[in-house]
């Protein structure tokens, strides 16, 4: 008991240096319940881990502390020039929370029948143009992106290709695992490049 005290007695008041993590302790420990349990469940279990670890060193925490971390947090929020919404931001948001497959799937849903994104585009490309630049490609390059374009699409554009070179495709494909999203991302960029300047 007179151990708790101790912890109480000291506690943690404006002059002292917080860290990152005691700050977000703070802040979570002002959150009602319902917001904070929302929070914690789009945490890992290493994120929850040191939360819960820098809480528990604490102590009291008198309310102008309180009051400097949370005035502190909303002048980040507001010294931001502003948030920037699109799909960039929207996937790494999701990223945070969510399987890259699951992100996938929901980036695909937000494409829409209008065919929105880069990926919709290129299925447009007529296939003799773009079996013309995919075919100074490496194979396993070739094989991601008709893996991310329409199968008849990538039908037509294996039919123009060299033969040789089309089935070398075809077998990668056949054997692709999951693409990581940042070989994704920088072949997107690439072929936007090339194709989606309008």
């Amino acid at each position: 008991m007179a151990e708790e005290n101790d912890t109480n007695d000291v506690g943690v008041t404006a002059e002292v240096r917080l860290s990152g993590m005691q700050k977000t302790a703070i802040l979570f420990l002002a959150l009602d319940k319902d917001h904070s349990v929302k929070l914690l469940e789009m945490m890992d279990e290493m994120e929850i881990r040191d939360l819960t670890q820098a809480m528990t060193t604490l102590g009291s925490i008198d309310s102008s502390t309180v009051e400097m971390v949370l005035i502190e947090f909303a002048g980040q929020l507001s010294g931001t020039s502003g948030l920037i919404g699109g799909t960039s931001s929207t996937e790494r948001f999701l990223l945070g929370a969510f399987s890259e497959a699951q992100v996938d799937e929901y980036m695909a849903d937000l494409a829409g029948p209008a065919g929105r994104t880069m990926w919709d585009k290129l299925a447009n490309v007529n296939e003799e143009v773009l079996a013309n630049y995919l075919k100074n490609e490496y194979p396993q390059t070739v094989a991601v992106v008709l893996s991310k374009i329409r199968t008849d699409h990538t039908s037509r554009v294996l039919s123009v290709l060299p033969d040789d070179f089309a089935m070398d495709v075809i077998l990668r494909m056949l054997r692709m695992e999951t693409v990581g999203r940042e070989t994704v991302n920088h072949l997107e960029r690439t072929l936007r490049s090339e194709f989606m300047t309008e």
